[in-house]
C-alpha cells in the first residue's frame, strides 16, 4: 500500500509540475480580428514606403498629408485590410511590447534587405 501511495503522490507532483510549466509557457494568442505579425510587417512596410514616396515629391505639409492619406487608403485597398482593423491591431501590439518589438525587428530587416537589393546594380560588360 505504501508503494502505491508513493507512486500516486509522485505522479500527482509530476502532473502538477507539468501543468504549471505548460500554463506559464503558453503564449497569449492574439484575438482573431487582430492581424498576424507577418501581415503587420508587410502593411507597415507598404505604408512607410508610400510615405517616403510622398516625401520625395517635396509638397507642402498640407498637400503632402492629403496625398499621403489618399495613397494610404490605396495601400489598405490593395492589401484588403480595413484601416480600422489595422488601427485595432496596432493598439493591440502597442499593449504587447515584446510582440511589437518582433514586428519592428522584422520590418527593419525587410527594409534593409530591400535597400540592399536596390543598391546592387548588375555590372555591364
Amino acid at each position: 500500500m505504501t508503494r502505491g501511495f508513493k507512486y500516486y503522490t509522485t505522479a500527482s507532483v509530476v502532473t502538477l509540475f507539468m501543468t504549471v510549466v505548460l500554463s506559464c509557457s503558453t503564449k497569449e494568442k492574439a484575438p482573431k480580428e487582430i492581424l498576424e505579425k507577418e501581415v503587420m510587417v508587410k502593411t507597415i512596410e507598404e505604408i512607410l514606403l508610400t510615405e517616403e514616396k510622398v516625401n520625395r515629391l517635396h509638397l507642402s505639409t498640407d498637400s503632402g498629408k492629403k496625398v499621403f492619406d489618399v495613397l494610404r487608403g490605396k495601400v489598405f485597398k490593395k492589401t484588403g485590410i480595413p484601416d480600422s482593423v489595422f488601427a485595432n491591431s496596432m493598439n493591440y501590439y502597442m499593449d504587447h511590447p515584446k510582440e511589437l518589438e518582433q514586428i519592428y525587428t522584422a520590418l527593419v530587416d525587410s527594409l534593409n534587405l530591400k535597400e540592399q537589393k536596390a543598391s546592387v546594380r548588375p555590372t555591364t560588360q
